[in-house]
């Protein structure tokens, strides 16, 4: 009850930064991630990671927020998690990656009919200390400073539209901000999955794990798949030929819909041992709809279609790619 009062007073003194702030940012963020975060990593992969997450993501956010002299603790949600809730978040993202997994494989499946499809710029580790080293920059890096950006600075500012519609948004811009066409549906679940969990919990933190719960268990993954098989994979990058059989969609199908009852059970736990103050939406659809005509998402957004028409040329093995690549870079 104390609490409820607490938000309330926070928000009638403007505690909480617009949403056309946080567009701003996000579009800068954006900005520098296509054409300074590009650069670095291809110069040094994990040097550029860390400059990307530290010096991109994380550091325009917290400089706004010092600068307008924003709470931090209240508006990124620096709240205590609750130990029951550590292992009921890791069992919930485990789920989770299974369910994105079929999202991701069901793009690649028909993106593959167009085309050649480009393997991950991370490739599998060859032995524990590249894991090690995967894990701490890969997924600490980017549980760390993607979470403050779109599960606090943006999930904050859009939450007057209601707490479910500031999910869904913070997850879509989420999906957004990585410009790839083949996990953009995987990541938009991941973003509204992580999104509920930081809404019921009230803390970054339960997404900060969770984050970096999904991405450890993919590198996880990747390091045994590559060290059973020991075959070479191609450099990432490359753009190969894939052969996804209808089938293996099917098996994944299965194995996401299993994962999904599973979620759903764990989610509904989490409710139960969570009160959060929720916020009801006050503007309809067509109002929400209208956030796309904001200028620093209507150029976000046109940034993100150019850089996906880029990846499907490529794809499709167009002339214009490498051109267009060429000048761009």
């Amino acid at each position: 009850m104390v609490k409820s009062i607490v938000d309330k007073m926070k928000r009638s003194f403007g505690m909480r930064p617009s949403e056309k702030d946080a567009n701003k940012i996000y579009l800068l963020i954006l900005v520098l991630f296509v054409f300074v975060g590009s650069y670095v990593q291809r110069k040094s992969l994990y040097v550029g990671l860390i400059i990307t997450e530290f010096g991109i993501v994380l550091l325009p956010v917290v400089l706004f927020l010092l600068f307008k002299k924003y709470d931090l603790k209240y508006v990124l949600r620096f709240n205590k998690l609750e130990s029951k809730h550590i292992f009921l978040i890791i069992l919930i993202m485990i789920c989770g990656m299974f369910v994105s997994s079929f999202f991701s494989i069901l793009t690649n499946y028909f993106l593959s009919k167009f085309g050649k499809i480009p393997i991950p710029p991370i490739s599998a580790a060859s032995n524990i200390g590249g894991l090690i080293k995967q894990i701490l920059i890969v997924s600490g890096s980017a549980a760390l400073c993607e979470e403050i950006l779109t599960r606090g600075l943006i999930l904050r500012s859009y939450e007057m539209r209601g707490s479910i519609k500031a999910v869904v948004i913070s997850g879509l811009m989420f999906a957004v901000l990585h410009l790839n066409v083949q996990n953009f549906l995987s990541v938009v679940f991941l973003g509204c999955l992580l999104g509920f969990l930081v809404h019921r919990t009230d803390s970054i933190y339960a997404s900060v794990l969770g984050h970096f719960t999904n991405n450890t268990l993919v590198l996880v993954i990747q390091y045994v798949s590559y060290n059973v098989s020991k075959e070479i994979s191609p450099k990432p990058g490359t753009l190969v030929k894939m052969n996804i059989p209808f089938v293996s969609v099917v098996v994944y199908a299965f194995i996401a819909l299993i994962a999904g009852m599973f979620l759903y059970i764990l989610l509904k736990k989490l409710i139960k041992t969570t009160n959060p103050y929720i916020i009801h939406s006050t503007t309809t659809l067509s109002d929400d709809l209208r956030i796309l005509l904001q200028w620093p998402i209507l150029i976000s957004l046109l940034i993100f279609l150019a850089m996906i028409i880029l990846e499907l040329l490529g794809i499709s093995g167009s002339s214009y790619y490498m051109k267009v690549v060429k000048f761009i870079f």
